[in-house]
């Protein structure tokens, strides 16, 4: 299997974050690594393409970052899912639970 289209990446990078957050606060180098490692290697996300999603999540108010020095050399931004990125998440699962269901009907057709 190769990797995954940019077009699917982009249309499921918000479920894939507040996912992830939802576990916890994470750093943005940690949510690339993450994805990386779930994926066998098969999502490997560039800064260029996570950060404005992240910076998009919090714009709308989804998540909120911080900065975090202790036991580290250098700060780190971190990413903290906030009550309105939870219901996003909800409504963002439901849709992805639908499209998943549609999509094995017409397989097994």
């Amino acid at each position: 299997m190769g990797k995954i289209s940019k077009e699917l990446m982009g249309a499921s990078s918000n479920l894939f974050i507040l996912s992830l957050l939802q576990n916890g606060d994470a750093y943005g180098y940690e949510v690339m690594q993450k994805f990386k490692e779930l994926s066998g290697g098969r999502i490997a996300w560039k800064e260029g393409s996570l950060y404005p999603v992240l910076k998009k999540l919090e714009k709308s108010k989804k998540i909120k970052s911080y900065w975090n020095v202790e036991g580290f050399d250098r700060p780190r931004k971190y990413y903290k899912i906030l009550a309105k990125g939870k219901e996003a998440l909800k409504q963002e699962k439901a849709d992805w639970d639908m499209m998943h269901s549609i999509l094995n009907k017409i397989m097994v057709g």
